[in-house]
């Protein structure tokens, strides 16, 4: 697979990896923890969407690039860990879950990590051909 396939398909399920993420991991989560913070999700949500999920594609796009289980689920877990720590950083600017942003980051460094296992280990070490 040459490294254009490689950036476009790992882009896609980093772009599917971060829909799923905002919209049905992370608000279940939160709810989950803190049932009055569902508001405060979506608030901080809107207006960041497409930015956050251009991490969540880039860090899928880079994971696949480099190959490997371990250097994707590691790549994919800092993208995941970043636009999640971003999205609890706006839901304390949206109101007062102080803990939101803890909890966001466990959930999209976990998120993305397994993310990125799946998407190192299915695209494989890069080979020279």
């Amino acid at each position: 697979m040459n490294k254009i396939n490689r950036l476009v398909f790992g882009g896609v399920i980093g772009l599917m990896a971060g829909f799923s993420f905002h919209l049905a991991v992370l608000p279940f989560v939160a709810e989950s923890i803190f049932p009055n913070a569902l508001g405060d999700l979506y608030a901080s949500m809107n207006p960041a969407t497409f930015w956050l999920l251009a991490v969540w594609m880039t860090a899928g796009a880079a994971a696949a690039q480099a190959g490997g289980a371990h250097r994707g689920s590691l790549i994919f877990g800092a993208g995941g860990l970043v636009a999640a720590a971003l999205l609890g950083l706006g839901m304390v600017a949206g109101g007062d879950n102080w803990p939101a942003p803890l909890i966001c980051v466990l959930t999209g460094a976990l998120y993305g990590g397994g993310a990125g296992l799946l998407v190192g280990a299915g695209f494989g070490p890069i080979t020279e051909e």
